[in-house]
């Protein structure tokens, strides 16, 4: 994956808790953030999926699953 480099406004504690993450496992802040937004993103994914009882598929703009493809797919067992 390759980087990109933006501009941000950040919450003073959440990039306080990044620049500690950064020092206490040798990472850029940035790296340290990309970890924190994940594991907050996951975390949120399974959470969902507990209160639903159903696995959640990350979102894909654009990509849109019809019944006539899940028939498809059954079809194929």
């Amino acid at each position: 994956m390759r980087p990109v480099r933006t501009t941000l406004t950040i919450d003073d504690r959440v990039l306080a808790a990044a620049r500690s993450r950064a020092h206490q496992r040798g990472l850029t802040v940035g790296e340290a953030l990309s970890e924190l937004a994940l594991m907050g993103y996951q975390a949120e994914l399974e959470a969902i999926s507990r209160s639903s009882g159903f696995p959640v598929l990350p979102h894909v703009p654009g990509h849109v699953i019809t019944v006539d493809m899940v028939d498809s797919a059954l079809d194929d067992e």
